[in-house]
């Protein structure tokens, strides 16, 4: 638990409306607190800038290298496959032949667009440049992979979720689960193991790939416009739902301008909808899928100003259907070129980059994925499926907090994020100027309780652990401006009855006590008076005010109403 003189560092601003401000608590455990494990003896570790081996795609260490590479295909080409190459008009070359190829399939017709995976037969490729294939075929790399690696006495080791052949490895900071390049850089804390799919997975075994170490899934859900959507959407969808696996959702563009993105996010709000995915739904975002698509008769845009418009469309389109949690997806290169735009920065969430490190950092959230490989393997999945590490720069409270301000208490609750095991509670308060601690509710399975105190300002501050093993899941403490609940009168009534008058009054409060009271104003004193809600009085010709008090259930006066009233 949080001290009092730990607490007294943090900067209190209560609001005055009887309302919580934001405070930064700092955590309990400690800032620096790294442990990396279950490490595997044939991690490189010490990749250094070197990443790939003397047979491999660069950028793609399980993609291999041609023998050769045709004298047609231009150093400005852009290798998309293992086999294919794109010229800057477009065209498909094959890679060793330079042939150019027309198979529909894989490159789609003027007014059709391809399957993006079907010239990689379902696995992921990050383009590269010609030249840079051409470089690793005529004089290849040799790269230095040792046993084991060290910094500050941390043992690289994996976790249940495989990390990558370059070093980028899973472990723990702040007491929570992590994942690091291959220096032990922090990418992110709070990490999951998530992957994405699509049809080229098959059918999915999702609770074997669940007992296998899958934490959240992105969902292929189509691409372009006017397609059909992708053909095991909606049994991933269903099955992700079924097991309760978080999920999101990725669209893959060929979008050339801002009319096209916005047909897009038409398709992808149409398509949601129609698979049941409402945004309460969807623990990661919505992802725009950005690459150098190859498509007959097109040509992507290079323009960081042109994309920019694409992806302001596109987002709008969403927003205007009601989906919030949104994001940007591609691999670093194209976002060091055609995608540099600050705007497009902010809203990038999840970056591809299968090597020792990710060179991209300026995500525009504290949430990021980095998808650092292409070739995890899975049970439950046949063939090989992209792995990605989801989680926080900097730390964030798994608990909020919220509340209900109710006749004579305030009710106090909490949400865990992401977990799914019994827990308990324990809420306390902490009175800033009596410098006091008092438990409002002691360890219970309840996540809400009845608050009532002075008005004043506090710290409330609660606690979560495991039912069972007693472990703490964490805490959260924030700045709140207390007052008691509302205890207003409502209404009064004052109407002829018969040969008598009927007087009436409630409030909010369901504990509320009243008294009912008549003054005369020439006798100049009180005349009648009732306790209760109702009275029925009788009264002479005359001035007077009615006048009604609300009590609270321990006889605390908390507001009057009075008015003149002539017979």
């Amino acid at each position: 638990m949080i001290s009092p003189k730990s607490l007294m560092k943090i900067a209190v601003t209560a609001s005055v409306a009887a309302m919580t401000v934001s405070v930064a608590v700092v955590p309990a455990y400690a800032m620096q607190d790294i442990a990396i494990e279950d490490a595997p003896s044939s991690f490189a570790a010490t990749v250094d800038d070197v990443q790939n081996s003397s047979n491999s795609m660069p950028d793609n260490p399980n993609a291999t290298l041609p023998e050769t590479v045709s004298e047609n295909i231009s150093d400005d080409s852009t290798v998309v496959s293992e086999n294919l190459a794109v010229t800057p008009e477009g065209d498909v070359q094959n890679i060793e032949t330079g042939e150019t190829v027309t198979d529909a399939q894989l490159v789609g017709t003027q007014s059709q667009q391809p399957d993006p995976l079907a010239k990689t037969d379902g696995e992921s490729f990050i383009p590269v440049s010609a030249s840079d294939v051409k470089d690793a075929v005529e004089q290849p790399v040799k790269q230095s992979v040792e046993q084991s690696s060290s910094k500050n006495g941390a043992t690289v080791k994996l976790a249940k979720f495989d990390g990558n052949d370059y070093g980028a490895h899973w472990g723990t900071y702040n007491n929570t689960k992590a994942f690091f390049d291959y220096r032990n850089n922090l990418f992110a804390q709070q990490a999951k193991g998530v992957i994405d799919v699509s049809s080229w997975q098959g059918d999915i075994d999702w609770a074997k790939a669940k007992a296998g170490g899958v934490e959240g899934a992105i969902i292929r859900l189509g691409f372009g416009w006017g397609n059909d959507a992708d053909a095991k959407a909606q049994r991933n969808i269903n099955e992700c739902k079924r097991l309760g696996i978080p999920f999101g959702i990725y669209w893959y563009s060929y979008a050339e301008d801002a009319s096209g993105s916005r047909q897009e996010g038409n398709d992808v709000v149409s398509k949601l909808r129609q698979f049941g995915v409402r945004p309460n739904d969807l623990k990661y975002p919505v992802y725009y899928d950005l690459e150098s698509w190859t498509w007959t008769g097109h040509t992507p845009p290079n323009d960081p100003n042109v994309y920019n418009g694409i992806v302001n469309a596109w987002y709008g389109a969403l927003q205007s259907g009601g989906y919030q949690n949104l994001g940007v997806y591609s691999y670093t290169s194209y976002l060091q070129g055609p995608l540099n735009n600050a705007n497009i920065y902010a809203k990038t969430r999840w970056v591809a980059q299968y090597g020792a490190r990710i060179e991209f950092t300026a995500f525009g959230t504290n949430d990021r994925g980095w998808q650092y490989t292409e070739s995890g393997q899975i049970n439950g999945i046949s063939g090989s499926v992209d792995m990605s590490a989801f989680g926080n720069k900097e730390f964030e409270s798994s608990i909020d907090l919220t509340w209900i301000v109710r006749s004579e208490d305030i009710a106090v609750g909490a949400a865990v994020k992401d977990v799914t095991r019994a827990l308990e509670y324990k809420w306390m308060s902490y009175d800033v100027n009596a410098d006091r601690w008092k438990t409002i509710s002691d360890w219970s399975t309840s996540n809400w309780a009845g608050w009532s105190d002075n008005e004043g300002t506090y710290w409330l501050h609660c606690e979560v652990r495991d039912i069972y093993s007693k472990k703490e899941i964490g805490e959260q403490t924030i700045a709140f401006a207390y007052a008691p609940g509302y205890r207003r009168i409502n209404g009064t009534y004052a109407g002829y009855e018969g040969n008598g008058i009927l007087l009436g009054v409630n409030s909010n409060n369901p504990k509320g006590k009243y008294e009912i009271k008549i003054y005369d104003t020439q006798k100049k004193t009180w005349v009648a008076g009732w306790n209760g809600q109702w009275a029925h009085w009788y009264p002479r010709k005359g001035i007077y005010w009615t006048h009604f008090e609300l009590y609270t259930s321990d006889g605390f006066l908390t507001e009057t109403k009075t008015y003149a009233f002539g017979v």
